[in-house]
């Protein structure tokens, strides 16, 4: 009876270092949990700035085409009045020729 019960409190012991050693594996694995979590957290915090600095960045971008149009425009407008001051400067010109060969 005692080789029984000596048996069993050999199998109850290393059943016992089994639970210590699958408790610790447990303990770590919280602790990589945990860890995870904590980096998902930050992950998100920065990916939500990111989203933040792009919505910024494309207004900008936006802002800078409807400048760049606007100036293009504007360019537009001002080589046709540079090419009206042009042909009136010819006509003149011509004016003012004429008006000397008259004289």
């Amino acid at each position: 009876m005692s080789d029984k019960l000596d048996l069993v409190l050999s199998k109850l012991e290393g059943l016992e270092t089994r639970m210590d050693r699958m408790e610790t594996k447990i303990h770590v694995l919280e602790q990589t949990v945990e860890t995870i979590k904590t980096e998902q957290k930050q992950q998100g915090d920065i990916l939500i700035q990111l989203i933040s600095i792009v919505k910024a960045t494309n207004e900008k971008v936006s802002d800078i085409k409807d400048a760049v149009s606007s100036l293009a425009k504007s360019q537009e407008k001002q080589d046709r009045i540079l090419e009206t001051l042009a042909l009136r400067s010819l006509e003149q010109e011509t004016e003012i020729r004429e008006i000397k060969r008259i004289k």
